[in-house]
């Protein structure tokens, strides 16, 4: 291993890991995973020189997952899902970037299409359950 990059931890004052990774010239560089203070997962994220870049997930206070996607140099880029306490889908973001082209499918059912400029949202809710039976019905 390359001297330069080091393995960081932070505890929580419990004495709890609250974040583990790579360190190379005082910022994170590559795969960071932080946990809660009960000891359940937060985050997994890669980092190149502090800028997160590549998948990540974000987690609730239980552990279950909350989001999943992929950051490109800090930006979201592609697709993003949102999850509920209960792992129902809650969110689907499409994020635009000059990079992305061509037809995406996208399953609408339970949800409402929103163009937010810069990504797509997909909210999917009992209200836009009650939305899309009006408009489709």
């Amino acid at each position: 291993m390359n001297s330069s990059i080091k393995i960081c931890g932070e505890f929580w004052p419990n004495g709890r890991v609250k974040s583990i990774g790579l360190i190379k010239e005082g910022q994170w560089h590559g795969p960071v995973q932080g946990f809660w203070q009960n000891g359940k997962p937060d985050f997994c994220q890669i980092f190149c020189r502090g800028t997160t870049n590549g998948p990540y997930q974000f987690f609730f206070p239980n552990g279950q997952l909350e989001e999943t996607g992929v950051f490109i140099e800090g930006e979201n880029s592609g697709v993003t899902e949102s999850f509920e306490l209960d792992g129902h889908l809650r969110q689907r973001s499409i994020h635009k970037s000059p990079t992305m082209h061509g037809l995406w499918p996208i399953r609408h059912e339970r949800a409402t299409l929103i163009d937010k400029g810069s990504r797509f949202e997909l909210v999917y809710d009992d209200a836009a359950k009650t939305l899309a039976d009006q408009v489709w019905h």
